[in-house]
């Protein structure tokens, strides 16, 4: 896809402010449809033209300013976010610029401290929104340890009446023993060996079938190294339970992880996609593939084989060190056919990389994002209802760049790997697996 010259990187929100310095920009908001310019008033060049900096004073002394027009609740707080979203990482929204003429233009300070104030809404609000998402965290895993906890004590209860029972058993074994050898020696005095093995042999027998009847009665409680209390125990809480807590802790998340597929109905006749539909790259050799409307017949890209009509998702795809790819979302409506300038205007909400150096934002403007490094995985968020779509370096999850949007269609995951580039771009774009 060609790309757009690279241009000096700027959040809405700066610009706004240099737009709102005195002679620079449109006219204020309050001078549409007939009111003066910033830094003119009525009569203000035909009295100037009398000379003398009196009648200027006599000529501007009565007049008004224009009053701050009023606007719908959440107005200004909604325009906050939307600027504060497209700001890319590393770029900070200047403050208000400083008043003029000593004391400053009354007409200036409304904009500045409306702003100002926006600001802080914006701020106080992802504030309410992190503690809320870090708080339903916080819930399910307050839960699910007092769940363990409970699992823990019963189990504890159930082993120690069971060695209790063992404990029981071993004793009235021991007291039978012991009664046994009592008896036993008592017939020791008698001087008639015979008589003393007749009638040792029958207290053996009589005492060796009460022993099995009450073994067979009470049968005792397993215990060894392989099923004893100490080992089980081990066995189900003290092994991975923070990664089975992570692995339950997906049933919480108010996130969907699709498995993302590549659909070959829409792949550009260059592209060489794998059989499991996952990966793809430039083959740099045209395919004789039948000329569908949904098929890119110019830009070698691809779209996702599943539409997206609501809900948040998320999915990574792998770039590693290749020098040329787009990543993004677009609307099902965008044409396919011929050369493709992609914009949020034409449907395109899109983040590329040329040249293995230049990594860029399709936005209108474009802005040229400067990372500390050049991510190798790439993380893509939308939310559908919240017209969002957010960029992240995968592997630390740092913000890349967010777009502001408003989805009339269904959406679809978009993927070109880049030309081949005379064998220099041949690593595929890799769709990961989430867990």
């Amino acid at each position: 896809m060609p790309g757009a010259l690279p241009r000096q990187e700027i959040c809405p929100l700066q610009a706004a402010e240099e737009a709102d310095r005195p002679g620079q920009g449109p006219e204020p908001w309050w001078g549409r449809g007939g009111g003066v310019p910033r830094g003119q008033v009525p009569g203000a060049q035909r009295t100037l033209g009398g000379g003398g900096r009196g009648i200027r004073r006599q000529a501007t002394s009565h007049i008004r300013k224009p009053p701050v027009p009023p606007h719908p609740p959440g107005h200004w707080a909604a325009s906050g976010r939307a600027a504060l979203s497209h700001c890319p990482a590393g770029v900070q929204p200047r403050s208000a610029p400083d008043a003029e003429d000593g004391g400053g233009r009354e007409d200036s300070e409304p904009p500045g401290g409306v702003r100002a104030a926006v600001f802080q809404v914006t701020v106080l609000s992802l504030e309410d929104h992190i503690s809320t998402e870090f708080g339903t965290l916080r819930g399910w895993l307050a839960a699910r340890e007092g769940e363990w906890q409970e699992r823990l004590r019963r189990a504890g209860s159930a082993q120690l009446r069971a060695m209790q029972r063992n404990l029981q058993e071993l004793a009235g074994k021991c007291q039978a023993a012991q009664e046994m050898l009592t008896e036993a020696q008592a017939h020791l005095p008698q001087q008639n060996t015979v008589e003393f093995l007749t009638d040792i042999k029958s207290f053996l027998d009589w005492h060796g079938s009460s022993l099995s009847y009450r073994a067979k009665k009470q049968p005792a409680t397993p215990c060894g190294p392989n099923t004893g209390s100490r080992s089980q125990t081990l066995g189900q809480f003290k092994g991975p339970i923070q990664y089975t807590a992570w692995k339950d802790m997906k049933s919480i998340l108010n996130i969907d992880l699709p498995r993302v597929t590549l659909d070959p109905a829409t792949a550009h006749p260059c592209l060489v996609l794998s059989e499991d539909r996952t990966r793809v790259r430039d083959g740099h050799v045209r395919r004789p593939l039948p000329d569908t409307p949904a098929r890119f017949d110019f830009c070698v890209a691809v779209l996702g084989a599943g539409a997206f009509t609501s809900g948040r998702r998320y999915w990574e795809v792998e770039v590693g060190e290749k020098p040329a790819w787009t990543l993004g979302v677009v609307h099902a409506s965008i044409s396919r056919k011929g050369k493709i300038h992609a914009s949020p205007s034409k449907g395109f909400w899109v983040i590329r990389l040329r040249g293995g150096a230049e990594l860029m934002a399709k936005d209108t403007p474009p802005v040229v994002l400067r990372p500390q490094a050049l991510p190798h995985r790439i993380g893509v968020y939308l939310d559908y209802e919240g017209g969002q779509v957010s960029f992240y370096d995968a592997r630390g999850m740092s913000h890349l760049y967010t777009f502001s949007a408003r989805f009339a269609e269904s959406v679809y995951p978009y993927f070109c790997p880049g030309l081949y580039d005379s064998a220099g771009n041949t690593t595929p774009l890799k769709i990961c697996p989430l867990p």
